[in-house]
This record gives structure tokens, C-alpha cells and sequence, in this order.
């Protein structure tokens, strides 16, 4: 009785009390705590966050006491990392912007924002009124004649963080990919991007995205960078691949940075800082993707100009080095604590480059978040491979590297690709970083990603034009020889030998022997085994994703479908079973699925040229 009293009390102050108490209740279910003492948890932390919501009002001014044709002043830096004051007027108090959000309307007053209108990188600049700190700028209108902006209140930007958080980034499960299927890596890439291309819709103001790749290598990404919040401004060679040492503090107005790639390598977002309280900084006054609980670099940062444009002006910008790290990314904006830093993922990357005098070594580290890790790494390796100017149409990359994880097998690949720019080192990767980091079965940490690269100005592509064979009726365990003719790209013809051999059991009849290159092979693989390529725990999802990435595109492949008893349960192949074992298994009251088992006997031989396409082959196979 008196719990409950105390809860309608509550309820007066806080109107969000019936949520919270959802919550705690759902956790004292699920962590076997008494209902009274649940009950006494909920009050706890109602009380606790009550306090927390409620304003300062000798720091803070709330959105309640605004009205049109105040004065007001913002903090930002416009260059270096000095902190400065632009002028500002109130237009209005816009109410429901969003649900339960009401936001200020500005006029930037300044000369400088006069000039440059909206300024992408001023996200979380400090709002005053009456010398109060009253919230951020958070929106904005690109191409607006006028420096107008919405301001985040900062009663809502202060609730960043405090309410329940438990669920992290590190226990989503991704964007429903469906994994009781086999994986399919262009299936894969292909949805999830097409995830990251689904832009907010909104009007809050992009951080503008500063890196040291080339302006080519990122153009490519650019709607995939919109949809997960970022502005890409193309400043190739203005950004420095290392951190400022000289950099300003964690203060408001100041430039606040997350670092998605550094080291060797720089990419990094701008934004600016909003307020700080003990180790607390709170910024933006948006979204940065409103997962929740995240785990980021956080950085301070310098400002080497503001690049004005009536399509998108933006702060050019660099990051300092990490001293923080992002935890909470809600819609109100964000918040880090200084002094703990975040996970991250160490990448090495050798490039060996047929127009560079030696070969590179790029030492950098990567951000760790389930929807971004992926893209970055792939846009690193791009921009990695194309330091000293983009690849000629007619070329070929030898690649092998490895991703470690902590506690299981390391994922190894391995192959080549000729042609096709770096999309399929890119695709590869990003894929199996994201299948691990997505994966529905358990929690995967990567410890770090190793690539090397070869690159060569020539094209290895060869297609299959003829097979002959050295007989065309055939013994039980006698081999047949297949002559293959190989037409390349500007080449003269070339023929390559490959032996299969007919297993001794194989009963008399009529077979086809295929000849193929890599891409067919694994078609043929993904179609006779399926179950080999299907993930059902984190052990199963290693062994598909190392099944995917060990067939090469440089191999021959002779294969020949034989006839098999057998079946498969789930993942589980069961060849060549007795006839009386085969009606056991198939009997209708199993619950287990069954699936036929299917056989070939195969052989493959190394070449130094990818192969593309399949001849088909028929064969007679007499006692």
C-alpha cells in the first residue's frame, strides 16, 4: 500500500513513471528479485531520475520561459580551437516537432553565420539566454538564405543516458538478416547497405565527415554515409592521417570529435560540445543513429576552417587524440565520459603497389559498432589500396589477410581478384565483420583485422573456350584427362591439363563431368551442399564463413556428381547409410529435418589467372 501510494506520487512529478516501472519490473522478473523488493527498486531509481530531470534554473533556463525576440548567443570555434560567441535572436518556440519534443527556433545574427547560413559541425553549440545555458543547436536548413537553426533544449539533451540503457550495442542482432539460410556474402552486402542508406528523416544538421582517404575512394559512399548521419566534404590531403597533439579542451563550445578510423589513417565526424559536468560531456543535440548504449572513440578536435556553401557549409576539421569515450547516442544528443576509452579494433594493412618505389604499412584502429565497423573497414581498405592514385581498368590484386577473434578460430581469406577495382576485397570483408558483429548466437570480439595487398597493371581474367577429354568411356578408378582451352583478355590461347579421377565403387551409367572456374564452383558447392554454408551458433558461423572464403578464383575445377544413400540433419551429412538405416531416418514421425545427401568426386589444379565460365562434359562409365 504505501509502495503504491508513493508510486502515484511520482507519477504527479514524472509522466514517464509507467515506462520506468515497466522496465524495472520486467528486471526484477528476470533476475528473480521479490515483488516487494522490486517494488522498492522502482521507487529507488524513480526517485533518483526525478531528481536528475529537474532543472537548475540558476545554470540552466528551460524552454518554458522562452519567448520571441529574446537575445541569445551560441559557442563554437569557427577556426582553431578558440571558443567564441556568435549572436543569435529567438523567432519562436516551436511546439511538437516530434512527439513529445518541442525545439527553439534561432536567427544567426553573427556576420560569419550570416555568410555561411546553416554550418554542419556547429550540432551541440551551446545556447544562452539571460546568461543561461538554455540548449543546442541541433537542426538546420542547407541552401536556407538565412542562418537559421532549431535548438535541442537542454532539459532534454541532460536526459541523455538516464533512462534505461541496458540494452548495448553489442546485444542487437542487426537488421533481420535471414541466417537460417546459407550465407550469401553479395546478399548480405547488398541488404545491409541498403539498411545504412535509409536516411533520418529530419532536420537536424549531418556531422561533417574530415578524412585523410582520397575524395574518389569516398564519393561511392556517399547516400550510405547520409543514411548513418554523416556529411561527406571530399577533403582529400586537408586532413592530416594523425591526430593534433595541440588540441582544445572538453568545454562548451568546443570542437567534440568521434573517430571512427585513426592511427595511419584518419576519418573522423565533427560536432561540438554542448555542456560538461564532472567527466559527463554532452553534445550535438541530435542523434548520432539512436542506438542507445554505444561504445565509441571520443576525441577534442581543431577547426582549420568553415567552408561556406549555399548547398552545405560544414567546419573543416581534425581530431585530437582519444581521451573519451561516447556511451549513450539518444535522440537529444550524446554523451561521453572523459578519461575511459573506448574498445576499438586494431587494423593492419600492406599495400604492395606496381607504381610505388616500396611497399606501404598502415597501423590504424577502427571504431567497434555493429552497423558502422563494417563500412568503415571497407572504405579504409578502398581508400589503402588507392593512396597513389586509382588502379587502371586492366589490373589484378592478390589479397590475404585474417580477422582474430577473441577466444574462437581466427576467419581467414585468401584469393585474388582481377578487374573489379578492390569491390570484392571490400565486399568479402565488410560482409564477414558484419555477419560476426551481427550474428544472432553470441557475442563476437574482434581483436584485430590484418590485410595484405599485391597489386599488378595486368588483367589475369581467362575464360573456358574448349574441353577435350582423353576418353569418353571409362573404368571405375581410371582417370580421365581433360584438355581445357583458356582465352584471355588480349592473349594468345592457352591450354591447361586437369585429371579426375573416376572412383572405384561408382556404379556402370551415364555421367557429366563439369569443368568450371572459382565464381562456378562455389555456385555448384552452394547448391549440392547448402548445409555447409548455414550458421546455427557461433562455432557453425565460423566454419560458413570459412567454407565461403576457400574456394579461389585462380583454381580449375573438374567435378562429377555421383550417386549417394544418404542424408543430411540439419548440418550433419550422413553419407552412404544402408538402405535399412535410410528408412529409419526417413520415417515420417522424426521431428528432425532431412534432406537428401548429394555426392561428386572433384579435382582442381592452381593457375595463375582467375577463370571464368563451365563446360559441361558426358562420360561413360562401363563395369
Amino acid at each position: 500500500m504505501t509502495c503504491n501510494l508513493c508510486l502515484a506520487i511520482l507519477c504527479v512529478f514524472n509522466p514517464d513513471i509507467s515506462i520506468v516501472i515497466q522496465i524495472q519490473k520486467a528486471k526484477a522478473v528476470k533476475y528473480g528479485v521479490s515483488t516487494p523488493f522490486s517494488f522498492l527498486l522502482v521507487l529507488v531509481v524513480l526517485a533518483i531520475q526525478t531528481v536528475g530531470f529537474s532543472l537548475d534554473t540558476s545554470k540552466y533556463i528551460g524552454i518554458d520561459e522562452v519567448h520571441p525576440d529574446m537575445e541569445a548567443y551560441c559557442l563554437s570555434v569557427f577556426s582553431g580551437t578558440k571558443v567564441e560567441k556568435f549572436g543569435l535572436k529567438i523567432l519562436s518556440v516551436v511546439r511538437g516537432v516530434g512527439p513529445g519534443q518541442d525545439m527553439i527556433l534561432v536567427l544567426g545574427t553573427d556576420e560569419r553565420f550570416r555568410r555561411s547560413s546553416a554550418v554542419h559541425g556547429c550540432s551541440g553549440s551551446s545556447v544562452f539566454i539571460d546568461g543561461r545555458l538554455a540548449g543546442a543547436l541541433a537542426a538546420g536548413w542547407d541552401g536556407s538564405l538565412d542562418a537559421l537553426y532549431l535548438v535541442r533544449p537542454i532539459e532534454r539533451m541532460l536526459e541523455v543516458g538516464s533512462a534505461d540503457a541496458s540494452i548495448s550495442a553489442s546485444d542487437r542482432t542487426g537488421f533481420g538478416f535471414d541466417f537460417s539460410r546459407p550465407l550469401d556474402i553479395d546478399a548480405y552486402y547488398q541488404q545491409s547497405i541498403r539498411h545504412l542508406q535509409d536516411p533520418a528523416n529530419d532536420s537536424r544538421m549531418h556531422l561533417p565527415l574530415s578524412s585523410s582517404l582520397p575524395a574518389g575512394v569516398i564519393a561511392p559512399y556517399d547516400a550510405a554515409l547520409k543514411g548513418m548521419g554523416f556529411l561527406s566534404v571530399g577533403a582529400a590531403g586537408l586532413l592530416p592521417s594523425r591526430s593534433f597533439e595541440e588540441v582544445g579542451t572538453y568545454e562548451r563550445g568546443g570542437v567534440l570529435a568521434l573517430v571512427l578510423c585513426g592511427g595511419d589513417i584518419s576519418w573522423a565526424a565533427t560536432g561540438t560540445v554542448t555542456e560538461v559536468i564532472g567527466d559527463q560531456v554532452y553534445g550535438f543535440g541530435h542523434q548520432f543513429r539512436g542506438q542507445g548504449a554505444v561504445d565509441l572513440p571520443m576525441a577534442t578536435g581543431v577547426v582549420h576552417t568553415v567552408v561556406a556553401s549555399r548547398q552545405s557549409s560544414f567546419k573543416l576539421s581534425s581530431p585530437g587524440p582519444v581521451s573519451g569515450v561516447f556511451q549513450f547516442d539518444q535522440s537529444s544528443g550524446i554523451r561521453g565520459t572523459v578519461g575511459r576509452m573506448p574498445r576499438t579494433i586494431p587494423l593492419r594493412i600492406e599495400v604492395d603497389r606496381y607504381n610505388d618505389p616500396k611497399a606501404r604499412e598502415y597501423n590504424c584502429y577502427l571504431a567497434a559498432d555493429q552497423a558502422i565497423t563494417p563500412m568503415i573497414l571497407q572504405m579504409v581498405l578502398d581508400g589503402a589500396a588507392n593512396m597513389q592514385g586509382p588502379l587502371p581498368l586492366e589490373h589484378t590484386i592478390r589479397y590475404s589477410g585474417q580477422i582474430t577473434l577473441k577466444g574462437v578460430a581466427a576467419v581467414r581469406i585468401d584469393n585474388v581478384s582481377s578487374g573489379r577495382q578492390i569491390s570484392e576485397i571490400g565486399r568479402e570483408l565488410y560482409s564477414a565483420v558484419g555477419l560476426l558483429l551481427n550474428n544472432p548466437f553470441g557475442k563476437v570480439n574482434i581483436d584485430s583485422i590484418n590485410i595484405k595487398m599485391s597489386m599488378a597493371p595486368v588483367s589475369t581474367t581467362a575464360s573456358i573456350w574448349a574441353v577435350d577429354v582423353s576418353q569418353t568411356t571409362v573404368r571405375p578408378g581410371q582417370t580421365i584427362t581433360a584438355s581445357v582451352a583458356l582465352r584471355s583478355y588480349r592473349s594468345q590461347e592457352e591450354t591447361a591439363a586437369i585429371d579426375l579421377k573416376i572412383p572405384e565403387t561408382l556404379a556402370a551409367g551415364t555421367y557429366k563431368i563439369q569443368i568450371m572456374g572459382g565464381p562456378e564452383y562455389q555456385s555448384f558447392v552452394s547448391k549440392m551442399a547448402p548445409q555447409r554454408f548455414i550458421a546455427v551458433d557461433l562455432t557453425s558461423l565460423e566454419t560458413a564463413l570459412d567454407n565461403r572464403f576457400k574456394t579461389r578464383r585462380d583454381r580449375l575445377y573438374a567435378v562429377m556428381q555421383t550417386p549417394a544413400s544418404g542424408v543430411v540433419i540439419r548440418r550433419h551429412e550422413l553419407g552412404q547409410l544402408p538402405p535399412t538405416k535410410m528408412l529409419l531416418m526417413q520415417d515420417s514421425k522424426r521431428l528432425q529435418p532431412l534432406e537428401p545427401y548429394k555426392a561428386w568426386t572433384e579435382n582442381h589444379i592452381e593457375l595463375d589467372r582467375i577463370v571464368d565460365g563451365s563446360a559441361e562434359i558426358e562420360v561413360t562409365v562401363k563395369q
